[in-house]
C-alpha cells in the first residue's frame, strides 16, 4: 500500500489518481509493426548549452538554447540527458520548456554516477564511461539490434566517442568555452536525419 501510494496524486476534484512511476526504458517489440521512433539526441549540458567546462549550478545560455531548439524543430528529435546534471531531469525539462523547447522533449537520462565533489577525477573517467552509459541506455530502450535503433547523435564537450569507435560519425564535440555553434547544430540535424 505504501509503494502504490507513492505514485498517487490528487486530482483537482479531490479524488486520488494513479500516476505512472518515473519513465522506465521502453522495450522494443521487434515482432510488432511499431511506428518509427523519433531520433534521439544524447545531450551534455556544460560546454554545450553554456560556456563552461563544469558549472557549480545548472546554467543555460539563451543563444545556445536557441540552437538546440532549431535542432529539435528541424529533426523532431527527443532528448536523453547524458550530462553531469542528468539527475535533475525534471528540472532541466522544466527549464527547457521555459526556454521554448517542446514539452516532453526530455524523455530520459543515461545511468551512471555524476561527480559530486571531485570533478577532476570524474572528468578523467567521462571519455571511457559515457559512451558505455549511452550504449546501455540505447540497448535497454531500443533493443539489442543497433540497426533497428532510431537515428541518434551524441553532443558533448569531452571526447566521449573515440576516433576508432563505430559511432564516431554520430558524435559532435563542442568546445567548453564556446558551446554549441550553428555549424555543429547543422551537423547534429544531418546526423539525426540519417
Amino acid at each position: 500500500a505504501t509503494r502504490a501510494r507513492r505514485f498517487e496524486r490528487a486530482r483537482p476534484d479531490g479524488a486520488r489518481a494513479r500516476a505512472r512511476p518515473a519513465r522506465a526504458p521502453r522495450a522494443r517489440d521487434s515482432d510488432s509493426m511499431a511506428a518509427p521512433r523519433r531520433p534521439v539526441l544524447l545531450l551534455d549540458v556544460d560546454g554545450v548549452l553554456n560556456r563552461t567546462a563544469t558549472a557549480k549550478q545548472i546554467a543555460l545560455d539563451e543563444d545556445l538554447i536557441a540552437l538546440l531548439r532549431d535542432v529539435m524543430e528541424r529533426s523532431a528529435c527527443e532528448v536523453v540527458l547524458t550530462t553531469y546534471w542528468r539527475y535533475f531531469e525534471e528540472y532541466l525539462a522544466y527549464a527547457f520548456e521555459r526556454h521554448g523547447l517542446p514539452k516532453g522533449a526530455v524523455v530520459g537520462r543515461t545511468a551512471g554516477e555524476p561527480h559530486r565533489s571531485d570533478s577532476v577525477a570524474h572528468d578523467s573517467k567521462v571519455p571511457e564511461l559515457r559512451v558505455l552509459e549511452i550504449e546501455r541506455y540505447m540497448r535497454e530502450t531500443h533493443g539489442e539490434d543497433e540497426t533497428a535503433w532510431p537515428p541518434f547523435a551524441v553532443v558533448d564537450d569531452k571526447e566521449v566517442v573515440s576516433a576508432e569507435h563505430r559511432w564516431r560519425g554520430r558524435f559532435v564535440r563542442t568546445k567548453h568555452d564556446v558551446g554549441l555553434t550553428k555549424a555543429q547544430a547543422d551537423a547534429l540535424i544531418d546526423i539525426l536525419s540519417r
